[in-house]
Parts: C-alpha cells; structure tokens; sequence
C-alpha cells in the first residue's frame, strides 16, 4: 500500500522517499505504520528482508535488513569474528549478531530538507543490499563450510583486473 493513501498528514516522512525508491528497485514494500516500512529485495544470491523505521521526534532513521541464515551455536564464535572483521571494512551501516540471526543496521539523522529525496532513499537502499550480498558469502563459507573469519573474508572479498 502507497503511503500517501494511508491518511497520514502532511508532516515530513522520509519513509515516502524509501518506498518510492523501494518500488522504483521494484522491491516488495507495505507501510506497517506510520513509523515504519517493511520491505523485500530479491537480489542476485539471496533475498533480503528490511525494515525502515522513522523516529521522528529524534529526526533519526533506522534501516535493519536481515536474510535467513540461522546461526548454529558451534559457529557463533566464528561468526562474532567475522562480523567484527566486517565491519572494520564498511562506510556505512555494520553487522550484529541479534540472537541467532545476522543482521544490517544502519541509522542516520536526517534533516528536514534530505526527508523527500527520492534519490538519496535509492542509494541509501542500494548500499544497504550491497552490504548484505558481498558479505553473504562470507557468512556462509563461516556457518556452512567451517571457515575461520579471516579466511572466509578473504575468499569473497577480491577484486577482479582485467577482463577475461
């Protein structure tokens, strides 16, 4: 459901700008409330769920994205590692281990004039899934293959010279 038809008012809503940029990717999205938007992406290895939250009252918004990929108790370690490893590499957003899921959080304090930019909301939402499929690998060669972090960072986290 489009936001602008959920009766809301006419205060600032970056979620507006996420959704527009959501269905321009052409990603699943439905408003849960007026502080929130759910989202899906299909990307190419996996599919991502997200979840944008405005707080208003601290001008702040919130992007969590999280896969299914359960983290086995023996592995837990390994994974803590490589998220701590990961995050070392990223500009924006970084990983946490919430009970036995990994998950993408990122969160930035938005001005009022940055609240409608649709543009912005598309590379805000592409950076996001871009943080999630590069490090997918990763996190699978952890849990699936018994990979140590650095190994397992390693192997999915290589440029490419030249052309074949």
């Amino acid at each position: 459901m489009h936001a602008s038809a959920a009766g809301f008012d006419d205060a600032p809503d970056p979620l507006l700008a996420l959704e527009a940029a959501a269905e321009h990717l052409g990603w699943a999205c439905l408003r849960a409330d007026r502080a929130e938007l759910l989202l899906s992406a299909e990307l190419e290895s996996l599919t991502v769920q997200l979840s944008a939250q405005w707080r208003a009252a601290d001008e702040l918004l919130q992007v969590a994205a999280m896969w299914d990929m359960p983290v086995p108790p023996a592995r837990r370690a390994d994974v803590a590692a490589l998220v701590q490893l990961a995050n070392t590499r990223l500009s924006l957003g970084h990983f946490e281990l919430w009970g036995e899921e990994v998950v993408f959080r990122h969160a930035q304090m938005m001005a009022e004039r940055d609240l409608a930019d649709e543009q912005r909301a598309r590379r805000l939402l592409r950076r996001v899934a871009q943080a999630c499929a590069q490090y997918h690998p990763a996190f699978q060669f952890v849990i699936w293959a018994g990979k140590k972090a650095d190994e397992a960072l390693a192997a999915c986290l290589f440029e490419t010279v030249g052309e074949a």
